[in-house]
């Protein structure tokens, strides 16, 4: 079998989130970071013949960059790269040592529902970036929802505002910016006072927890 560039893609974000991947033989992949508080999952084109852990998926993802479009046969203990006549012969590790989700997570009552544009979320990871700020705060106040960047503990840092849409409700739910490592897309974001969020975009979802001093009024 051959991975389609979008599945490639999910990899390499993904490895970004958790190095350790469970392959599966369902149509999806999942992964979920060592701190617990961010998990995705997302559909793919591949149902792959059989699970199969990686230890280290930037690894798995470089052994396949030196093939320019490899087929990939797996066996219960190994996976083998092959084109042309060059292979590479990739081990399969125990899931016993492996940080993997166990199961899905069910989403509880939403709270606070707005829509969020690709560019928005790019501007956003950018300024952090550009500012060194660490947090996002989405807020709840006046008719409108405010996505703030910026950083909480100190009350002059620079900040960047950006309206994301409205609401009847008053909240102050934070997150860190850190966490916000979702593909490049339009998300309808859902925020739970339980204390987690989710990003969804089709059947790509990823759920992140939110500051334990958010509060929802």
């Amino acid at each position: 079998m051959k991975l389609s560039k979008d599945t490639l893609g999910l990899l390499k974000n993904f490895a970004g989130i958790n190095s350790n991947l469970v392959l599966r033989d369902n149509g999806k992949l999942s992964t979920i970071s060592a701190q617990k508080n961010i998990m995705a999952s997302a559909a793919v084109a591949e149902a792959f013949p059989a699970e199969f852990g990686i230890y280290d998926l930037n690894e798995f993802l470089g052994a396949l960059s030196l093939f320019t479009d490899p087929d990939l046969v797996f066996s219960e203990k190994y996976v083998t790269m092959k084109e042309g006549g060059n292979s590479i012969k990739y081990y399969a590790a125990d899931k016993s040592v492996l940080s993997y989700p166990q199961k899905e997570i069910a989403f509880p009552t939403s709270d606070i529902d707005f829509n969020l544009t690709s560019a928005t979320l790019a501007m956003a990871i950018r300024t952090a970036s550009v500012l060194r700020a660490p947090d996002l705060s989405i807020i709840g106040k006046d008719g409108k929802v405010t996505m703030v960047v910026g950083d909480r503990k100190n009350a002059t840092a620079n900040t960047y505002d950006i309206e994301v849409g409205t609401t009847e409700s008053t909240f102050n739910v934070a997150m860190k910016v850190e966490n916000l490592k979702m593909l490049p897309a339009d998300y309808a974001v859902s925020i739970s006072s339980k204390k987690i969020s989710r990003f969804k975009n089709g059947d790509t979802i990823y759920f992140v927890a939110i500051e334990a001093d958010s509060t929802f009024e």
